[in-house]
């Protein structure tokens, strides 16, 4: 079973969130993709921050572009950094959504599984979502740890944030829930062993690690609807710098945790506006 196609997804996603990070958002971000011709439609990223609005989750821009022109987004998948909290899965459902793959689990308020599955459960209006977790699931997590180990400048008391230090930070195990069958028909059952070994990343291919810099290119950031109109200009500097946050995956999908990775700091913001 060939994921490259899902794993490239993924790491589009993930450059958006990146983006997002830049200006001071909480680095989640998702792409809309057409299961017919696989194009992107439509590319969300937090937006809370900015908006002073609890409610501008990654999924909600991304997702109201095209219910506003009535897409059939039945034929679609959402590529999201992060599981969709309780109210965006909701969301989610009631519009239609085809598919679901996400990455990192969310252990709060996950909606696909990880909390509540409301994806698939309950009595709401439209018929249940297929949700697929673990893609790129560490890239997920470091954009977040980058993130909240930046100090707020606006808070009335600035705290200083302790243990900055996410190069020695372990990773979680994964907290993705799976149904055999489901999990079968995904990702195929030549990847059963990751229903009981937590501790290993799910790979494009069986065998094969992986890392973004062969994902992702230069040509790929800039073929992203929206992203350089909304979030600033792409350039391959800050490609590279998006590269160096990130650890390669081995061939048996363990994360090779000896390579230093580089922390992003606001203050000294590597990206060109």
């Amino acid at each position: 079973m060939d994921l490259t196609k899902e794993f490239k997804h993924m790491a589009a996603a993930l450059f958006v969130a990146y983006k997002a990070l830049l200006f001071g958002e909480t680095p989640v971000a998702c792409l809309v993709v057409d299961n017919c011709n696989d194009a992107i439609l439509s590319i969300g990223y937090n937006y809370t921050n900015v908006s002073l609005n609890g409610t501008r989750h990654a999924e909600f821009l991304a997702l109201e572009r095209l219910v506003d022109d009535g897409y059939d987004l039945s034929k679609c998948t959402l590529y999201v950094t992060v599981e969709p909290c309780i109210m965006c899965a909701s969301y989610l459902r009631q519009i239609g959504i085809g598919r679901v793959v996400y990455g990192a689990g969310n252990d709060r308020f996950g909606g696909n599984g990880t909390v509540v599955s409301v994806n698939s459960n309950g009595h709401l209006p439209k018929q249940a979502y297929p949700s697929y977790g673990g893609i790129c699931r560490t890239e997920g997590i470091q954009l977040l740890r980058n993130f909240y180990i930046q100090e707020n400048d606006s808070a009335p008391t600035p705290q200083v944030k302790k243990n900055k230090d996410i190069d020695s930070k372990d990773l979680p195990d994964s907290n993705v829930v799976y149904d055999e069958a489901a999990f079968n028909d995904f990702y195929g059952v030549e990847r059963q062993f990751l229903l009981e070994d937590r501790t290993c990343e799910i790979t494009p291919l069986i065998g094969q690690g992986y890392r973004l810099i062969d994902l992702f290119s230069l040509s790929d950031a800039l073929n992203i609807p929206f992203l350089q109109k909304e979030l600033g200009r792409i350039s391959q500097d800050q490609l590279d710098n998006f590269y160096e946050l990130f650890r390669s995956v081995d061939g048996e999908g363990r994360v090779i945790m000896e390579t230093s990775v580089k922390v992003y700091h606001s203050k000294k913001r590597p990206h060109e506006d």
